[in-house]
């Protein structure tokens, strides 16, 4: 009779199993034990099914071996994983496919964080995640399967299983074409049903980036190859826990008894179809709609192609938020069920796809990011956490990290009021410097001191520095003084990088996304006076 999982956390730290293996089975096929994790939190396989479990302050001490001197019990991590032993690499196509069971008593409620806002509800983030996809950068997560009681199981915010679920096993798979390039699709299903989907994109890069995703938002990184990992890992908050708001040790809590989790037929094939025989058909059928309303002249082959996904966009103008933004193999039946419906016919044609705008030219090569936003959405107010790196810049005066501030016209397509506010706090003897200078600052609930370098809103689209913008920089110590004249004589740089990088359409907030774009398209400028 299979163990529970109370009876196998018992024994595991009662020694029990790995002192006497002989009734535990090898782990799956394919698979071995991650270096990082505890001796006595190894996951034990039997009959099939792979059991894990988290103790409470129960960490690994083992360095991590790249030089920062940084290991589990430092971070406040917890681990019990599995690790794929052979990579993935671009140009392959692979399914990871695995049961999943959570143990009911999970009480974990997860964490708020700014990040998040914008993709979950109330951007409820959880530090709990049961399966990882990363390149062999630091940071470098590109997908992760996560869980807690107020989200249940996630993958990209998505949710494949309610909490009231919890106890029942969940058949979970991601299909992934790699790619560095603008051929890779990625597929994720739960008990057979679609809850992500994107296709004509570089799945070498993270979906959703932020720092508890293990992720660095405007740093660059190209990765060829990818481990694929299973098994419960409790990021913890690190030895700064002291500066977070409800944190109470570097460990994020979880329950006395500890969190466990069951796996059973994994599985990874090189071999995956993004659409299966009743996606094609349906995308028949979507073609032959289509082409009764004289939008499509592609036979109905069942295949999606760039022109496709243009015609469906085109052939008819929806209310806005109708139809989906792209479409996908999450989003096909969507599309279908629209084109279906009676009074299609009789709404106006579209009006094609507008030509992206050109962007200006740049004087410096910048990869930027939206880290994390208080207001995401079409709220006026825009508070956006920005992040990136200058490249050619000498070190200590090629980081940005600042917010991008104001209030937002939705009908202009502008600021009406906006500023930049730099992150680094101010020194005494800055702040006695700008106070001269009759610069604006605000000081944070923690105490810190920052520079708000407010902009001036001229006629039409055009923004002028503020009167205390030469002044303001020479108050600054060089690293802050480098970053406030790149804001002030380089933010087009800035939305450039953005739009090329495509991080731009990853920014929560819809009013500053416009902004980035117009900015880069030159169609919002900034002068000196």
């Amino acid at each position: 009779m299979r163990a529970t999982f109370g009876k196998l956390c018992r024994a595991a730290l009662a020694g029990v199993i790995f002192t006497g293996l002989a009734w535990a089975d090898p782990p799956p096929a394919g698979t071995e034990f991650h270096p990082f994790n505890p001796a006595q939190q190894q996951p034990v396989t039997k009959d099939g099914v792979t059991d894990f479990h988290l103790a409470p302050g129960l960490c690994s001490s083992k360095d991590y071996g790249d030089g920062r001197g940084e290991n589990d019990c430092n971070n406040g991590n917890l681990r019990s994983v599995l690790r794929w032993k052979s990579e993935a690499h671009t140009g392959d196509t692979v399914e990871y496919k695995f049961d999943l069971k959570i143990d009911p008593k999970l009480t974990y409620p997860g964490f708020k964080s700014m990040a998040a806002l914008g993709y979950y509800p109330n951007g409820i983030d959880s530090h709990l995640r049961l399966a990882s996809w990363e390149g062999p950068f630091l940071h470098n997560f590109i997908y992760m399967l996560k869980a807690d009681t107020t989200n249940g199981v996630s993958f990209l915010a998505q949710q494949c299983q309610a909490p009231a679920d919890f106890g029942t096993w969940l058949t979970f798979s991601l299909k992934v074409h790699w790619s560095a390039g603008d051929d890779g699709w990625a597929k994720a299903t739960c008990n057979g049903k679609v809850i992500y989907g994107d296709e004509a994109i570089a799945t070498n890069q993270a979906p959703h980036c932020w720092p508890s995703n293990q992720c660095e938002p405007g740093v660059p990184k190209d990765p060829k190859s990818f481990n694929f990992l299973v098994g419960p890992v409790m990021s913890g908050f690190g030895p700064d826990w002291k500066k977070i708001p409800g944190a109470k040790s570097l460990f994020d809590e979880i329950q006395p008894d500890g969190i466990g989790v069951q796996v059973r037929n994994l599985s990874v094939l090189r071999k995956a179809d993004l659409y299966d025989a009743a996606d094609r058909e349906a995308v028949k059928q979507l073609q032959q709609k289509l082409a009764a309303l004289g939008c499509n002249a592609e036979a109905p082959d069942g295949t999606v192609s760039p022109a496709l996904r243009q015609k469906a966009q085109d052939c008819r103008k929806f209310p806005d938020g109708t139809l989906p933004a792209k479409l996908t193999v999450a989003t096909l039946h969507d599309y279908l069920a629209l084109y279906s419906r009676p009074d299609t016919a009789s709404l106006p044609a579209g009006t094609g796809a507008a030509k992206p705008a050109e962007s200006v030219a740049s004087q410096f090569v910048v990869h930027a990011a939206e880290e994390s936003a208080q207001n995401a959405g079409k709220d006026q107010k825009v508070n956006s956490n920005m992040e990136g790196t200058i490249k050619g810049a000498k070190k200590g005066e090629n980081k940005l990290f600042f917010i991008l501030f104001g209030q937002f016209d939705f009908k202009g397509e502008n600021f009406s009021e906006l500023e930049y506010i730099l992150q680094d706090n101010l020194d005494k003897k800055a702040q006695a410097a700008l106070a001269a200078c009759d610069a604006p600052t605000v000081t944070y609930p923690d105490g810190t001191v920052h520079l708000r370098l407010v902009m001036l809103k001229r006629s039409g689209d055009i923004f002028a520095k503020p009167k205390s913008a030469a002044c303001s920089v020479k108050a600054l110590p060089p690293g802050q003084a480098a970053e406030a004249r790149f804001l002030l004589d380089h933010f087009p740089d800035i939305a450039v990088g953005m739009v090329k990088d495509k991080t731009v359409n990853k920014m929560r907030h819809d009013g500053a996304k416009t902004f980035m774009k117009r900015v880069a398209a030159g169609e919002i400028t900034f002068v000196d006076e």
